[in-house]
């Protein structure tokens, strides 16, 4: 029997702001060692994704907003088998992965969907598209990323060496209760602002929407615009993916100690070296910044709601105008210090959980802000400690990419796996017409800050969370 339930205000905008030049989708990619059959696939995505409402929910619009309301699904159609042309299998993939992030989903159906590659580099590849109108990119990651499971053997599994700084961890990490406190004494309205992104499915309150939305674009209007590169533009709505070859965590660690500086600083030191050698010297100029948007985790610790939208944005500058990758790092160090609380209320953007009420001219006024305003999205994915398989194969590359809304067209993404680090772009050709210029560039980055003597310490300096 088909049912019917309102789409909460924060999951609808997402389902607003799409362009048919930029659709609003969550980008997954699994590579295995070895073959994984169709069959078996779809055996493990019904017993995985179906049991979940939203899954087997399509949307339909009415004069109020939208319904999820409950359909048949097809596995032949949301499972697709394919296959890449004859040639270099890498960059065919970032091309098919650039090609159906473009594509949009089939609006009479529920919005997501799969692509296996069943033959590729020996195993196999699993393109996963499912619109963040069901949720945000930290919830689907962590969603695909429970349809594997555990090594048997447990190679790979438990500690990695990787040790988090503290930085990215309180980004992700669920709100306590001591700052959700904190947060909602800090004002009436505050709290009433917070209490709807908290708790999404309430009433809305529109006159504390309205307001909230004006001051968070007050904020977003307050930054100065980032420097003009060619990463700003009109999107195409053509698009391409690339990531890089792993990128060892002791390699990252050594430059960390070297410099007495943190793991997270130095990958992030590198892509900045990486975008700077791609745009060349007339685009980064000394004082030219990249500003990204990071996705923040609003969601409080005593959560149990898996999906919806539940993130927030706080900007980070990427020092690409500075010639010298020292002078990079020392920047970014610097820069990561300077960001004190990420779940501050003035800090965390929630224009896109504000959006869902506001007519479709003050949503495209809005995005068009927030395109002048910063330049990519950049989704450092949360890391997973074990190496994991899909339907027993192991899986040996993932990358996950979060949608850049509006005219931004590069989205950045940073995964750490088994002992080593790779960095994902998915760009608009219009923006960025060779995504590999930037991740083919982040090794040689990574070695210019290579320490000349071997560090004698145990670790990087860990970052205060």
């Amino acid at each position: 029997m088909s049912t019917m339930e309102r789409v909460a205000s924060m999951d609808a905008v997402w389902l607003q702001i799409e362009q048919a030049s930029n659709p609003m989708l969550v980008i997954g990619l699994m590579i295995t060692q070895t073959p994984v059959t169709r069959e078996q696939l779809e055996s493990q995505l019904k017993a995985s994704l179906l049991p979940l409402p939203r899954f087997s929910q399509r949307v339909l619009h009415d004069r109020v907003g939208a319904v999820w309301e409950t359909c048949p699904v097809d596995m032949q159609q949301h499972l697709v088998s394919t296959s890449l042309p004859p040639g270099a299998q890498c960059e065919a993939l970032g091309t098919l992965i650039g090609t159906l992030a473009a594509s949009p989903l089939d609006p009479g159906s529920p919005l997501w969907q799969f692509h296996l590659v069943e033959d590729y580099q020996g195993g196999c590849a699993l393109i996963a598209r499912i619109h963040q109108g069901l949720a945000d990119a930290i919830a689907i990651t962590g969603l695909l990323r429970s349809i594997a499971t555990p090594h048997e053997d447990g190679a790979g599994s438990g500690d990695t060496g990787v040790r988090p700084d503290g930085f990215f961890d309180q980004l992700y990490a669920p709100l306590t209760r001591a700052v959700i406190d904190g947060i909602k004494l800090s004002g009436a309205f505050w709290g009433r602002y917070w209490g709807l992104l908290f708790n999404p499915r309430r009433a809305f309150d529109y006159a504390c929407a309205s307001t909230a939305l004006a001051l968070e674009i007050g904020k977003l209007n307050s930054l100065p615009d980032d420097s003009a590169t060619p990463l700003k533009g009109q999107a195409s709505g053509n698009k391409r993916a690339a990531w890089s070859a792993p990128l060892p965590f002791a390699n990252v660690n050594a430059a960390a100690l070297a410099h007495q500086t943190t793991t997270d600083a130095v990958i992030l030191a590198t892509l900045a070296g990486a975008i700077h050698h791609c745009l060349g010297a007339d685009a980064t100029t000394p004082g030219s910044e990249l500003r990204t948007l990071m996705p923040v985790n609003l969601r409080n610790e005593e959560s149990d709601d898996m999906l919806g939208n539940r993130s927030g944005l706080i900007p980070l500058e990427l020092p690409i105008g500075l010639d010298t990758p020292e002078a990079r790092l020392l920047e970014t160090d610097r820069r990561i210090r300077s960001v004190n609380d990420a779940y501050e209320a003035q800090r965390a953007l929630g224009l896109f959980s504000l959006m869902g009420q506001t007519p479709r001219a003050v949503q495209l006024q809005a995005l068009k802000l927030l395109a002048s305003k910063t330049s990519a999205l950049l989704y450092r994915v949360p890391a997973t400690p074990d190496t994991r398989t899909l339907c027993g194969a192991r899986i040996v590359e993932e990358m996950y990419w979060s949608p850049a809304p509006g005219d931004l067209g590069v989205t950045i993404s940073i995964v750490n796996q088994d002992e080593s680090y790779q960095v994902g772009v998915l760009a608009d050709v219009a923006m960025l017409p060779e995504p590999a210029a930037i991740t083919d560039r982040l090794g040689i980055e990574l070695a210019l800050l290579a320490p000349s003597t071997p560090p004698k310490r145990q670790g990087a300096r860990k970052r205060k969370a």
